[in-house]
């Protein structure tokens, strides 16, 4: 099973992220057999940076939007007993330097036994590491 990150799914979707041909270049080279997910927070979060990248960079908020939502429609979301205190403690083991949503997918690929699709250098040293 593969857990997808914010920075995944915004570097998949945005030609013009630094990290785009690396995204499509690991999506391709997934076996087919392998679960892709992600988790409810990331897509909120997903759609909160679209949200404010938008407003930065005067884009078209209704295109990206549709582009995110019909590309998360086409994930499993999946969800686990993440109890509060188990991601702040995550937290705080990485010196905060973790955001409660990578708490939850680092506990997440421990839970699920699954990797972690992501851009994200801590998280994914992290998430590596065990």
């Amino acid at each position: 099973m593969i857990i997808l990150d914010t920075s995944f799914i915004i570097a998949l979707l945005n030609k013009g992220d630094v990290h785009h041909s690396r995204a499509v270049d690991l999506l391709n080279r997934l076996d087919n057999s392998e679960k892709i997910v992600t988790h409810p927070l990331v897509v909120q979060e997903t759609i909160s940076v679209i949200a404010r990248k938008c407003r930065e960079q005067k884009g078209t908020c209704r295109e990206w939007i549709r582009k995110t939502e019909e590309f998360v429609s086409a994930l499993k979301l999946v969800e686990f007993p993440s109890q509060r205190q188990k991601v702040l403690d995550v937290i705080v083991q990485s010196d905060c330097s973790l955001s409660y949503i990578d708490a939850v997918l680092l506990l997440a690929t421990k839970y699920l036994r699954a990797k972690v699709l992501t851009f994200d250098k801590v998280l994914q040293e992290l998430a590596e590491s065990g």
